[in-house]
């Protein structure tokens, strides 16, 4: 009997392969032929899924967003969510604390580089940040409905300078001028400031 296949799965596998490359040696490193080779398959097997690498990386955006939100969500009620605990652990998964999501961080500021000259490309990001930016202001909103923040917040504004905050943080870690810990506890401080 002829094995079956699991497409999705072989397509996550390449998307794996490319965000080691890319974490590794970085996105221009990721060609299709380096990509089969990290993943241990053929190069036609990888252009059966992919055909091209900017096709790749359009999967992979999609990919990688999908990995980062369901590691925020995992086992979140929204509608009894502990703000506070939500944001920093939001940022934890967002900040470059280990080998995996440096790989990430990486990958995407490279995404977000060549965004420019791939508009799809440009489009998948700025549907991840819309859905952070919406995610933050909606639980601001939430928190100050039910006392645990100052009604004077703006919480578009506040959204936009707590994912500033993890950007600048990302940046940080990634050059060497700010270790995890620290940049964790920035994270604590200021959103035990946002949400006394």
């Amino acid at each position: 009997m002829p094995k079956k296949v699991d497409h999705d799965e072989r397509r996550r596998h390449i998307a794996e392969a490319v965000l080691r490359i890319a974490g590794r040696d970085g996105l221009d490193a990721a060609t299709l032929r380096d990509v089969a080779v990290e993943a241990g398959m053929s190069l036609g097997a990888v252009q059966y899924y992919m055909r091209t690498k900017d096709e790749m990386l359009r999967y992979v955006v999609a990919y990688l967003g999908e990995q980062v939100t369901a590691r925020i969500t995992a086992g979140v009620d929204f509608a009894s969510v502990d703000v506070r605990g939500f944001l920093v652990s939001m940022a934890t998964e967002m900040l470059p604390l280990d080998d995996r999501r440096r790989a990430e961080r990486r990958t995407g500021q490279a995404f977000g580089a060549r965004a420019g000259a791939v508009p799809e490309l440009a489009e998948a990001l700025r549907e991840g940040q819309a859905w952070l930016h919406d995610r933050v202001a909606d639980l601001i909103s939430e928190a100050q409905r039910t006392g645990r923040a100052p009604g004077d917040l703006d919480p578009g504004h506040e959204s936009v300078v707590f994912l500033a905050l993890v950007e600048g943080l990302t940046a940080e870690i990634m050059l060497g001028l700010r270790d995890p810990d620290a940049a964790l506890a920035a994270v604590r401080y200021h959103v035990g400031r946002l949400l006394p």
